[in-house]
């Protein structure tokens, strides 16, 4: 009798930490993340001096504004995410499992129509983020932590300096350039790292679903380092994770977390070329309670909906 190659290929190669605890995989997949930020950030280098972008010996001054400094910047940003989010993953489900796609929930939803409400929260659920934001900027640290406040301050003002920079071409191929860089990589990487793989390995470790999809959340969040966009980043990881529990795919996170991403990209680029009067950080201030509970309400029922969808209710 002929074996079937699936079992063939089964009994060939068994992952090397198949057979670990989910907490010792989760440590593995920590080194995996360290390794893979340093290669990134190696490859980036190679990848500028090869390029003429940069030499030995040169410090790279990201934040100086000129094209070139500029170019090397997105070489680097592009590098150190594909090191850093999409390698450790991938490497970690082929070392723990033979179907290392389905560990990844790499498969299509359970249905189809799960999209809708999916995409649709990402749009209704704007004025209770924007909300969430001014209350989390409205924040105070103790005077005793003055040090640490000042310090979380010049981070974001970093960090949103870099992303304008970023953000600010003045044609279509730029705005190409970044959809995929900000809006695709990142969206395909960090649903991975978050929802494939550490929700997956915390639902697996505590037994409780939800739970593991709060705390992936707040992982999440921490993660960016960004203190003063931790409330709605956690809500908004936490839309993520709930997506990928009743949809049972990570092309739905993926999708939802592109959708968010490229809309930003896109209203600040239509802002900066002077499209639109508004600019993206102005976009839901100054919104009535009204439209606030309406968001809300709206919210809710997306997330019902997409449960009814799931036929898990």
């Amino acid at each position: 009798m002929i074996e079937p190659i699936t079992q063939r290929m089964s009994n060939r190669f068994r992952p090397i930490f198949g057979k670990t605890t989910p907490l010792f995989q989760l440590f593995i997949f920590f080194g995996l993340l360290l390794f893979g930020a340093i290669l990134g950030m190696l490859i980036g280098l190679i990848i500028l001096y090869i390029c003429g972008l940069s030499s030995p010996g040169t410090s790279l001054d990201f934040a100086s504004g000129n094209p070139a400094s500029l170019q090397a910047a997105r070489i680097m940003q592009l590098s150190s995410q594909l090191g850093l989010f999409i390698f450790p993953p991938i490497a970690l489900a082929w070392l723990v499992d033979l179907n290392f796609m389905q560990f990844l929930g790499v498969r299509q939803p359970k249905k189809q129509l799960i999209y809708l409400p999916a995409i649709g929260l990402m749009f209704v659920s704007l004025p209770l983020i924007y909300r969430l934001l001014e209350f989390n900027q409205s924040i105070r640290l103790p005077e005793s932590l003055a040090a640490l406040e000042t310090w979380m301050q010049q981070k974001e003002t970093q960090a949103e300096e870099l992303m304008k920079l970023f953000l600010s071409v003045d044609n279509f191929g730029g705005l190409l350039f970044n959809l995929f860089m900000i809006a695709f990589v990142t969206a395909i990487g960090e649903e991975l790292v978050f929802r494939s793989v550490v929700q997956t390995l915390l639902v697996r470790l505590t037994k409780r679903q939800w739970a593991a999809v709060v705390l992936t959340s707040l992982i999440f969040s921490l993660a960016h380092f960004q203190f003063y966009g931790l409330l709605p980043r956690f809500v908004l990881g936490f839309f993520l994770g709930y997506f990928f529990v009743v949809s049972g795919s990570i092309f739905v996170p993926m999708a939802m977390h592109f959708v968010n991403n490229g809309a930003a990209v896109t209203v600040f680029y239509l802002h900066h070329n002077g499209y639109t009067a508004t600019p993206m950080e102005e976009l839901g201030k100054g919104m009535s309670q009204g439209y606030i509970v309406f968001s809300i309400i709206l919210t809710g029922f997306l997330l019902w909906w997409a449960l009814r969808i799931s036929g898990e209710q």
